[in-house]
């Protein structure tokens, strides 16, 4: 049996952040071959690109439920840059330490985490991809921001009104434009 800290055992007894977000910005799904652990995470990301929240679910064991709680406490609030920078390593120190045989379970949150950013990513691509295709319609429309939900926008309040219906309808989802300080 393996010997785990007070602090593993407190994240696996109490996971925080475990769920899922409704449409969230970044998703990922990994996999552990080592042990057959799985784990879906979500992130929504704010206009500032921080993790505003992140969610898990994970099957798997103590170690891994632990190591993807840990990764949700320590990459919540966080620029996306930064909390890519995160490493298994301090997974596990954040943990109090791991037993060798259950170190590559901060590995998979890792992974998740780089993962959901990746997603997050493309479709933030996608919305830009889209926003150039229509924003020859807008001479007088500047864009500010672009995020996976939403863009920003400076110009009229119709124009806004109208590249939003265009921009939803084009993606087949709902896109909320918003004025940005004129």
């Amino acid at each position: 049996m393996w010997k785990y800290t007070e602090v593993l055992m407190d994240h696996f007894v109490n996971p925080r952040n475990v769920g899922a977000i409704e449409n969230p910005d970044g998703h990922s799904e990994v996999g552990s071959p080592q042990c057959g652990d799985a784990m879906n995470l979500d992130i929504e990301i704010d206009e500032n690109d921080r993790i505003a929240d992140i969610r898990f679910r994970t099957f798997g064991c103590a170690g891994a439920i632990a190591s993807a709680s840990a990764l949700t406490e320590m990459a919540k609030g966080l620029p996306v840059e930064e909390a890519l920078k995160i490493k298994n390593s301090q997974i596990a120190d954040f943990l109090g330490g791991m037993p060798p045989e259950k170190y590559h379970c901060s590995v998979m949150g890792q992974q998740a985490l780089k993962s959901a950013v990746a997603d997050f990513r493309e479709k933030r691509g996608q919305v830009a991809d889209t926003v150039d295709s229509l924003l020859s319609r807008f001479a007088n429309l500047e864009i500010v921001k672009v995020h996976p939900r939403w863009v920003a926008v400076r110009g009229s309040s119709d124009d806004a009104e109208k590249f939003g219906k265009m921009l939803s309808e084009k993606l087949g989802r709902a896109i909320d434009v918003k004025r940005s300080g004129e």
